[in-house]
């Protein structure tokens, strides 16, 4: 090995940091991660939406066929309201 394959402090002191991406491709990125997180935000809003509307409709046909047959027997047996008179 050569004096010259070993590094000098003065050489890795002279060297120019890396770059950081330039205002226009923050700008970008920024851009690109806005679009993608609203269209992700508006697909679970919707699958949200319909998990919801589902389960209202099994609790409501739930609460149907539990509750509406002790309704039709309870109407059934009372006396309408012309006849009490």
């Amino acid at each position: 090995m050569s004096d010259d394959d070993i590094p000098i402090l003065r050489d890795v002191v002279a060297r120019k940091p890396p770059q950081g991406p330039t205002l226009e491709q923050v700008d970008k990125l920024f851009d690109s991660v806005s679009a993608a997180a609203a269209a992700l935000i508006e697909k679970l809003v919707a699958e949200a939406l319909h998990e919801m509307e589902e389960s209202l409709r099994i609790e409501i046909t739930t609460r149907l066929n539990a509750e509406l047959p002790e309704l039709i027997q309870k109407a059934l047996h009372e006396k309408p309201i012309n006849e009490e008179q």
